[in-house]
């Protein structure tokens, strides 16, 4: 039997991350927003890309993207089953299957797996 507060959890999750958009925002606010800093050059201003949420160096005018860098780079199916397959991996104590979370979010069980062993490197990582 599920715990009566799991359920709240996921709701404060869905509230917080109802759409895409609101996780692009996340992603852009946190890789952006005490400023841009280019990786080719380290030149620190910078423009909108050509794709929504991504910045232009000014100087180099090399493009990088919100997930560039990150367990979402490449991203083959929707950001926000990839923050559910985060919040589910990060959530469960006894952890989760990737059988469960293809289950759960209709992807392929061996595309859970991959983003459930980057979210749980990057999990162990932040501990160190």
């Amino acid at each position: 039997m599920k715990a009566p507060y799991e359920s709240l959890w996921i709701f404060e999750f869905q509230k917080l991350y109802p759409d895409e958009e609101a996780c692009y925002k996340y992603l852009s606010e946190s890789k952006w927003g005490k400023g841009f800093v280019c990786k080719r050059c380290g030149y620190d201003k910078s423009c909108k890309g050509w794709r929504q949420y991504s910045q232009q160096c000014n100087r180099c005018h090399r493009t990088e993207t919100v997930t560039s860098g990150s367990m979402f780079h490449k991203l083959k199916f929707s950001i926000l089953k990839a923050f559910y397959i985060v919040y589910y991996v990060s959530t469960n104590k006894k952890g989760i299957a990737s059988t469960e979370l293809s289950r759960k979010l209709r992807l392929q069980q061996k595309t859970c797996w991959f983003l459930k062993q980057k979210v749980m490197r990057a999990m162990k990582s932040s501990q160190d």
